[in-house]
C-alpha cells in the first residue's frame, strides 16, 4: 500500500491533468482553461482547482491542473454537463490542443488509501 502523507476524504476524485504549451500558445491555452474554469465553478460538487506552473526541473510539462470533486458521481455529471456546455459555445478541445500544438496527459484520481495500522499524527 501507498502511504498517503495528506489523507483526505476518501470519496474525492481529482482531475489531473499536465499540459506542455507552446509558448506563442500560452495566451489562448489560459484563456480557454479559464473560461472553462468558470463554468466548472458553477456545478455541483466541485470543491476547488488549482494550477501550477513550472519553475524547474526536467518534466516536458510546464502546467498541471487540479480540479477536486466531492465524489465519484459529482465528476460522472460535471462530465455530462462539460460536454453539452463545450457543444454549446462551440469549442472542441481536441481539436484546439492540436491546433495549439498542446500535448497533454489527463486523468481522474482518488486519495490512495491508508496502509493498514496507520495512525494519524499528532498535532
Amino acid at each position: 500500500m501507498l502511504a498517503n502523507a495528506t489523507p483526505g476524504n476518501p470519496d474525492f476524485r481529482y482531475r489531473i491533468d499536465a499540459f506542455q504549451v507552446p509558448k506563442g500558445s500560452r495566451a489562448e491555452f489560459e484563456a480557454a482553461m479559464n473560461r472553462s474554469l468558470a463554468f466548472l465553478r458553477t456545478l455541483p460538487g466541485f470543491r476547488g482547482h488549482a494550477v501550477y506552473v513550472k519553475s524547474a526541473g526536467p518534466s516536458r510539462f510546464d502546467v498541471i491542473t487540479v480540479a477536486t470533486w466531492e465524489s465519484q458521481a459529482a465528476v460522472d455529471r460535471a462530465s455530462e454537463q462539460v460536454r453539452a456546455y463545450h457543444g454549446r459555445i462551440g469549442f472542441d478541445p481536441p481539436a484546439a490542443m492540436a491546433r495549439w500544438g498542446v500535448k497533454a496527459e489527463l486523468g481522474f484520481f482518488r486519495p490512495a488509501p491508508e496502509p493498514e495500522g496507520a495512525t494519524a499524527a499528532a498535532p
